[in-house]
């Protein structure tokens, strides 16, 4: 009896098994392992964005010490000599201009004649030697404007980051800035002080389409910050001769080309514009102390000092504004200066370390980077 069943009970399990395997081949198949399976397929990169101040420091020339610091606003603090780490090599020799335009830097390194083109971060992108000595640039439909201290504004393609024309101008142009679909030019004649011709007291209108110089407009003597507002007017400061002609603030009508003086502004040396107003200081060589004010370019009224908290910038070296901000660089071009920020209250937020000689503070952001 045991045996007939232990026979009757393993046919049983056979033909369970067989079944089971039937019902598997048919209905849910074993899946085969590949030998060398995909990975995961990788998640979107969240969207990242960035946000950094620039500091450009001239450094003194003949030294080969320009160089560009580094503000990371991210985790509060400056970075020094940060075109030195991204790129293992220096600025070189005299940084006079950075401007942001795009996702692009472009930086003039006078010494050099070169414009540095990089990225966001200050990562070189193109090097490009230049025929003149690069002063000031702006920028303007895809285009950057170069001034060369020999007597050009040079048109770089951004595209294709090669200089594609230039056009002869006034003597040692400085800054430049674009109004009504022009350039105007500040020629200051600086290298021929000490000559018989002497400063240079134009300002030269170049046309935009055809790329060539239109006019010529008599202003004080040595022009050379230049800046324009949303209204088409441009300012200029001239330098005068440091004697018995002073620092003038004027204003250029972009349509009709009148040069007006302006009697309700005091003397400047260096301005920035942002937001409808001027930010001006004064400050001579041997002043006893300097002077700071703005100018609202649409009441054509001039303010009180923008700075309100009785912060004290005894050796203002350059000005620029940006994101809201307006920013002081001090020098007493021996030493590493440093650079004030002050908000839209006139306060002082920050003041951070900088190079030898701070020329100008950019700031630069782009999401998605």
């Amino acid at each position: 009896m045991k045996k007939k069943n232990f026979i009757y009970v393993s046919a049983l399990c056979a033909l369970m098994s067989f079944s089971f395997m039937s019902c598997g081949d048919d209905e849910d198949p074993i899946p085969e392992i590949p030998e060398n399976p995909d990975p995961t397929p990788e998640q979107p990169a969240e969207a990242v964005s960035f946000k950094a101040l620039y500091f450009l420091n001239s450094g003194k020339m003949g030294n080969n010490n320009a160089s560009l610091y580094m503000y990371d606003m991210e985790k509060d603090e400056v970075v020094p000599d940060y075109f030195l780490a991204q790129n293992g090599r220096g600025l070189g020799d005299t940084a006079q201009d950075i401007i942001v335009y795009g996702d692009k830097m472009y930086i003039a390194v006078y010494g050099e004649s070169t414009i540095e083109v990089t990225d966001l971060k200050a990562k070189s992108i193109k090097q490009i030697k230049t025929e003149g000595q690069p002063r000031y640039m702006v920028s303007e439909g895809g285009k950057v404007y170069v001034t060369y201290y020999d007597g050009y504004v040079a048109r770089l393609d951004t595209a294709s980051l090669e200089v594609e024309a230039k056009v002869k101008v006034g003597r040692n142009p400085e800054q430049l800035a674009v109004s009504s679909d022009k350039l105007f030019v500040s020629n200051s004649g600086g290298m021929d002080y000490a000559t018989e011709v002497g400063y240079d007291k134009t300002v030269s209108v170049v046309d935009l389409s055809t790329f060539t110089e239109i006019k010529k407009l008599d202003v004080v003597l040595n022009p050379t910050r230049i800046q324009a507002d949303e209204q088409g007017n441009v300012y200029v400061i001239s330098m005068g001769n440091y004697a018995d002609i002073p620092n003038t603030v004027q204003k250029i009508n972009a349509e009709t080309y009148e040069v007006t003086s302006l009697t309700n502004c005091p003397n400047a040396t260096e301005m920035a514009y942002e937001g409808g107003k001027l930010f001006l200081f004064y400050a001579q060589w041997g002043m006893p102390s300097p002077s700071f004010l703005t100018f609202d370019t649409k009441s054509q009224s001039a303010g009180t000092s923008f700075i309100t908290d009785g912060t004290a910038v005894q050796s203002p070296y350059s000005i620029s504004a940006a994101g809201g901000n307006v920013y002081v660089a001090e020098s007493d071009y021996k030493n590493n200066g440093d650079i004030y920020c002050f908000g839209s209250d006139g306060k002082l937020s920050k003041k951070f370390g900088a190079g030898l000689n701070p020329m100008k503070v950019v700031l630069a952001q782009k999401d998605n980077i």
